[in-house]
């Protein structure tokens, strides 16, 4: 099997132990959603999803990776129809390397997400390629049931072979919302911990406002020096499906004028793949007034 440990992505991630992701603000997106909800028109809101795109640093503020979504806007698979479980490649670019040749992609097909993890058509999936698109080097798949109360991912070489380590979140029955870090925990086969996923929560003012207004996350990932390069790309690619899977709705914020309500979701309940919004309102016409 192909592997990275002797191209440019050895060199990138060999010595490396903690990266900072973070997604870039869609300003027409934010716009769309905004519309939408002085609309009451959720429909609206998809039809301004764009591609999502991150900026990839280490710890000290250095340039690492570019990463850029690549997905349909229209059909059955596409952003306006299943957002955000539709069908996508993400383009992994290192700008020290080359601006325009991949070092590495990840491949993602379309699921029914939110729903129990029972079937293979509700396992979210992840395959981790080489910059050629061809060439596999990991893979992560939900498991049977997603973890019960707790989200869980399995991470292996190929499909149907042993999980080499596990994904789990430090969670029960409760996933995103903006008040908290999230926390992944990273295992190996043998329950020690080699490495962690962290959705980061804002810190600022600003922060707060972009995450209310569009789908712009910040993550942190970090693994023993020590991995192997191909384990270290399979759990970079890792932290994208969790995006896509719990955080690309996180703190939706809905204005909504016609009605004259406003809501904000909190969080998500979890249980075995299944989420569902936990939601506070206020305002609204009251539905027993008479005219």
């Amino acid at each position: 099997m192909d592997t990275l440990r002797d191209g440019p992505v050895a060199d990138l991630l060999h010595d490396t132990e903690k990266l900072i992701v973070k997604q870039k603000f869609e300003a027409v997106e934010a716009m769309a959603h905004a519309a939408a909800n002085a609309l009451n028109l959720d429909a609206l809101g998809n039809l301004g999803e764009v591609a999502n795109k991150y900026d990839v640093y280490t710890d000290n503020g250095g340039d690492k990776f570019r990463v850029v979504e690549q997905s349909d806007y229209c059909g059955l698979t596409g952003r306006c129809c299943c957002n955000p479980n539709h069908k996508l490649k993400l383009h992994v670019y290192a700008p020290e390397v080359s601006p325009k040749d991949e070092v590495m992609v990840f491949d993602r097909p379309c699921k029914c997400g939110q729903c129990c993890a029972c079937c293979g058509c509700c396992q979210q999936e992840m395959i981790v390629n080489n910059g050629t698109g061809r060439d596999q080097v990991g893979y992560i798949k939900q498991p049977f049931l997603g973890g019960g109360f707790s989200p869980k991912l399995q991470v292996m070489e190929r499909d149907g072979d042993d999980p080499y380590c596990t994904i789990e979140s430090d969670a029960t029955c409760c996933i995103a919302g903006m008040c908290c870090d999230h926390t992944f925990r990273i295992k190996d086969h043998e329950g020690n911990e080699i490495g962690k996923i962290v959705k980061q929560k804002p810190s600022s003012f600003q922060e707060v406002a972009t995450e209310l207004a569009s789908d712009s996350d910040v993550f942190a990932i970090e693994f023993n020096k020590d991995l192997d390069v191909n384990k270290k790309a399979t759990l970079f690619g890792a932290l994208y499906l969790i995006d896509y899977m719990f955080f690309e709705n996180e703190g939706e914020a809905n204005v909504d004028v016609v009605n004259q309500k406003v809501s904000y979701k909190l969080c998500d309940l979890y249980c075995c793949g299944c989420t569902c919004p936990c939601k506070i309102s206020c305002g609204g016409k009251d539905s027993g007034d008479s005219n």
